[in-house]
């Protein structure tokens, strides 16, 4: 899901009994055998993501879908018995693995996580429970859920769980079975996990820049079992507490990569590009690309498409950086066809192949008659040009 920036408070460890830990019970399930295809998919654009060129998916308040046409056909994948308004996350290996992370709704002592799992592209689902009834999911709907697989059977969920903006917490899960059982795994703080390997991850807390945890992130070498903090060295001219780290939308695998963006007290920002050598031990700076606005303003995202190309959309400056050749070269992109507004996020899978989610909010007058706009926007010539695939206005 897209990256959600809060101030992190101290580190919080969860425990309680998990689901699914013994030999659990999955329920098979399947959608229509043809299903309904549409032009377009009505709802709010929650979240999207690229797989591959020309496919991916799509989440809306209304209905997970899926296309294999760049946009043109949509085909409504969302789970059986899942209303898509309860989905916390969503991921897709490849364009027949996927999971959708859920919330199902109970009274508060009984809120659980349920995770679904697909292994045709989301023409049949097998369901299982993510994590143990209790009322520290009570309250999750608003909280994401991130997902990360790097084959078939070994995954990761970090869910972010309600507590205070000064104090949020985190509970990691790990499945070596393709996501039928799960084991609750210790975990430092919130935010997103990403693994290149069944060993080897990295998590970025949900932070700002001038808080300490905000300053660090957290490697694993062993699963996820042990978390140890981390930062990187700033590029010339800025300093370690300017840093906000971000986790990229990465191709599937996750290479290896980490983007961190630098700025605050009127500094323009960069976005740093840093690849971990030695396991996550240690971290290369190879690339900064401006951003145009101090660090906590940023309306960019990064994205990686291979272990040495990466990529930078930036509202800011109304560019997009291809960053080539192991950081040493650069190539900029005039944008057109993005409307003015947030950008939510930012996948690609090519230098040539992206996706976008633009959030926009106008008034007709000073706070008043006001509606939000959210669209999915698409690239075939590396951000250049964009064209609209999917929109929705409400009132804000």
């Amino acid at each position: 899901m897209r990256a959600v920036l809060r101030v992190c408070g101290a580190p919080v460890l969860l425990a309680f009994a998990v689901a699914g830990c013994g030999t659990g019970h999955v329920r098979p399930q399947s959608r229509a055998a043809t299903p309904e295809v549409r032009a377009a998919v009505p709802g709010e654009v929650v979240d999207a993501r690229l797989v591959r060129a020309g496919t991916g998916w799509l989440l809306t308040d209304r209905a997970l879908s899926w296309t294999a046409d760049g946009g043109r056909t949509w085909t409504p994948i969302t789970p059986p018995g899942v209303r898509a308004r309860s989905v916390k996350g969503v991921f897709f290996l490849d364009p027949r693995h996927g999971w959708v992370v859920w919330a199902k709704p109970a009274p508060a002592s009984r809120a659980r996580l349920e995770i679904s799992a697909t292994t045709d592209g989301g023409i049949s689902w097998s369901t299982s429970p993510l994590a143990a009834p209790g009322p520290l999911f009570a309250d999750t709907a608003a909280e994401p859920a991130y997902i990360d697989f790097t084959d078939p059977r070994h995954g990761w969920v970090a869910v972010d769980v309600t507590q205070t903006a000064l104090s949020p917490a985190g509970v990691l899960f790990r499945t070596t079975d393709g996501g039928a059982r799960w084991q609750q795994l210790p975990t430092p703080t919130s935010g997103p996990v990403a693994f290149t390997g069944p060993q080897t991850g990295w998590l970025v807390c949900d932070g700002q820049p001038g808080t300490r945890p905000a300053e660090q992130f957290y490697v694993t070498t062993d699963g996820g079992q042990a978390w140890h903090a981390k930062t990187v060295i700033p590029p010339a001219g800025y300093r370690p507490g300017q840093a906000t780290y971000m986790m990229p939308a990465p191709a599937s695998p996750a290479a290896g990569v980490l983007a961190v963006t630098f700025g605050g007290g009127g500094t323009r920002a960069v976005m740093a590009f840093y690849q971990a050598a030695d396991r996550g031990a240690s971290w290369e700076l190879k690339a900064t690309v401006p951003m145009g606005r101090p660090a906590g303003e940023v309306n960019g995202m990064p994205a990686i498409i291979g272990p040495a190309t990466w990529l930078t959309v930036s509202m800011d400056t109304h560019q997009a950086v291809t960053v080539t050749s192991d950081g040493t070269r650069q190539l900029r992109a005039r944008m057109s066809g993005l409307p003015d507004g947030g950008l939510a996020d930012a996948s690609f899978t090519s230098t040539r192949s992206g996706w976008a989610v633009i959030n926009a909010n106008r008034c007709a007058a000073f706070k008043t008659d006001c509606t939000q706009t959210s669209a999915l926007y698409a690239t075939t010539d590396g951000g250049a040009h964009w064209t609209l695939k999917d929109s929705t206005t409400a009132p804000a």
